[in-house]
């Protein structure tokens, strides 16, 4: 099951397809998690794989969907040693284990999410900086001109030979850098305005910039079209040289990143409903739970059937649902 789970982890990357994986890094009996389990979670909330259960695995779940939101790892440690008072650790989750094996997993969750695709229009020095600086900082890099080859940008995932090729590809995960340096900008800013890139750049004077722009709005280019268009502040200070323009560029294209534009689940999942166990406190997820009862016409979820008994017992005084 595990190479099973590998290969899917495989080809989900292949695919570019978001996904977190679970791996139990720790554990102590009697949880039901091993160490070196593993579970992946879509971003639809689905969970493939084992990594605990009933307690651990709506815990899992939802922490993991939230690290698909955020692009950042976390490990979960869930025990009845710690409360929801514990001092917080950066990285490190605290979940109290109140079910009734009392056994602790420690579970780090990783989200993998698409590269971001910096396209490069243009075949200038800069554009030959900036592709190779894509690269260093884990962009996909997509270059496109007449005459780019391998020679020329030889960090390039993609070469595209023509921007009518361009056009239909490009999709809310790409950054949009336009290094002409005056040779077709007016045709590359037109094809990239009118694609779903989430992110568009000339690298131009304002002066240029501003010439341009009012081209394409004599061409019938909206509005609203020019204003998703930037010219690329970066630094503070002058640039000169090709590189430097580049690196500059970059560091504004990191920054861009950084706020996570371009890297939203293609399809966010709903939120799903969830209870709480009025027994021990987990986290159900009403959609999967096995374990129900209903009292004075309310619906109680439990995380296993031990939980469900002690409610049960307990019959004759009056609980508060969770909620």
């Amino acid at each position: 099951m595990r190479h099973d789970l590998l290969d899917e982890v495989q080809r989900l990357r292949l695919d570019r397809q978001p996904f977190a994986l679970a791996t139990v890094v720790a554990a102590e009996q009697p949880a039901s998690g091993t160490p070196g389990a593993r579970a992946i979670v879509l971003p639809d909330g689905r969970v493939e794989g084992w990594v605990g259960g009933h307690c651990a695995q709506p815990t899992v779940a939802r922490l993991a969907l939230a690290a698909l939101e955020d692009g950042a790892a976390r490990l979960v440690v869930l025990s009845p040693a710690v409360s929801e008072e514990a001092t917080p650790r950066a990285g490190v989750v605290h979940v109290p284990m109140r079910c009734a094996g009392q056994g602790e997993l420690e579970i780090f969750i990783e989200p993998f999410l698409p590269r971001v695709e910096l396209v490069v229009i243009g075949a200038s020095p800069v554009a030959r900086t900036l592709a190779h600086l894509g690269a260093l900082m884990d962009f996909e890099v997509w270059v496109c001109d007449p005459d780019a080859d391998m020679a020329a940008f030889p960090d390039a995932d993609r070469l595209v030979p023509a921007l009518d090729a361009l056009r239909d590809q490009l999709t809310p995960s790409h950054y949009i850098v336009v290094a002409t340096i005056g040779n077709y900008d007016e045709a590359a800013v037109e094809v990239a305005l009118g694609g779903a890139a989430s992110y568009v750049g000339l690298v131009a004077s304002r002066k240029r910039c501003a010439a341009l722009v009012a081209e394409l709005r004599g061409r019938g280019v909206s509005d609203d079209a020019l204003k998703r268009l930037t010219r690329p502040k970066g630094l503070p200070g002058r640039a000169d040289l090709p590189a430097e323009i580049a690196f500059s560029v970059m560091a504004e294209l990191l920054e861009v990143r950084r706020r996570g534009v371009g890297r939203a689940l293609a399809a966010p999942a709903a939120p799903r409903a969830e209870a709480v166990d009025p027994i021990c406190g987990m986290t159900v997820d009403v959609a999967t739970a096995r374990y129900t009862s209903v009292r004075d016409g309310e619906t109680y979820y439990f995380c296993c059937a031990g939980c469900k008994k002690q409610f049960e017992r307990q019959a004759a005084q009056p609980v508060e649902a969770a909620r």
